[in-house]
């Protein structure tokens, strides 16, 4: 699995294809001399990446409330399955890198925003082949139409009366684990094909989805974690940042913003190469590349989505800024 270093370009408003990029889909083989060529891998050792780091005085994170945004449409049942069986260890390592005590919530929504859509879609290049129109027609904003779906529009998706899991670092993360599994994959793989994740991620902290999310997005001492699970780029067509950034930004407005966000994801290798829009969101949270995983190469998932991230993780709350 390979990180690639991309510098973030402007934001992509139209869905004009770019000059075709050669793609090598299959699993890079990583420089010995550097380590793997991966961000998530740092080269250190797994007690070293599981101490919990020290807050600086009056500050680090109370609270962590952990969106994952799942894609929903035909294919994904393979992704889905493979992350859920990565989960147990991956919450129980988070947990361990943690200080006591934080205060956790779990939710997902989808890529979904036309809820019942038998659309069909295709790319080339990393980017879609449909036409504005057409995806505009399958882009329904929640604060001007409501498609009424499970997880759809930045709607939590509920599952066994739950919206949300609410937990704790100091809790058996087993209950957890079992409600997130079902629930990933009862998402399902009948979702739109015009899968818009960036959107997704906005809206989740919009007001127009402030009762169907209620409860679940904290704002002081809270950080959030984004976590895309998707093998297709982006739909989503307003700007990553004038708008699906910002609606995160003034949802995070009181903790500190962009300080108070982690990105990270098991994501199509090309969006990194074309500086498609879902990968210019993920590089707008922070100066560093965000850690992120191939989301073919599923053998790997335990190496992006496991000690190392669960570390990264417990580093930013503890980074989170004094109210």
């Amino acid at each position: 699995m390979a990180g690639c270093s991309v510098e973030p370009r402007g934001d992509q408003t139209t869905f004009d294809n770019p000059v075709s990029t050669s793609l090598d889909t299959g699993p890079s083989t990583p420089d010995p001399s550097t380590g793997s060529g991966d961000d998530s891998l740092d080269g250190t050792t797994d007690e070293e990446k599981l101490d919990t780091p020290v807050a600086p005085p009056g500050g680090g994170c109370e609270y962590i409330d952990f969106l994952f945004v799942v894609d929903n449409s035909a294919s994904m049942q393979t992704y889905q399955l493979a992350l859920t069986e990565e989960f147990p260890s991956f919450i129980t390592a988070m947990y361990d890198a943690l200080p006591p005590a934080i205060d956790v919530h779990v939710g997902l929504t989808t890529t979904d925003f036309d809820a019942g859509c038998d659309a069909s879609e295709s790319t080339q290049n990393c980017q879609t082949n449909a036409s504005i129109e057409d995806v505009n027609a399958h882009y329904r904003r929640p604060d001007e139409d409501n498609d009424m779906g499970n997880g759809t529009q930045g709607r939590l998706f509920e599952w066994a009366g739950q919206r949300y899991f609410e937990t704790s670092s100091d809790d058996d993360p087993a209950e957890l684990s079992s409600w997130f599994a079902d629930a990933a994959v009862a998402a399902g793989e009948e979702g739109c094909s015009f899968e818009m994740p960036v959107a997704a991620a906005g809206f989740a902290t919009h007001p127009a989805n402030a009762d169907a999310n209620e409860g679940f997005l904290r704002d002081e001492s809270a950080l959030l974690i984004v976590f895309f699970l998707t093998d297709e780029p982006d739909k989503s067509p307003e700007s990553a940042s004038m708008v699906y950034q910002q609606m995160v930004l003034d949802a995070k407005a009181g903790c500190g913003g962009a300080d108070c966000v982690f990105v990270s994801g098991l994501v199509p290798e090309c969006i990194t190469e074309n500086n498609q829009k879902l990968w210019q969101f993920m590089n707008l949270f922070d100066e560093e590349e965000p850690q992120w995983g191939d989301i073919e190469n599923t053998a790997e998932y335990s190496t992006i989505f496991g000690d190392a991230l669960a570390a990264a993780i417990a580093e930013a709350c503890a980074n989170i800024p004094i109210p």
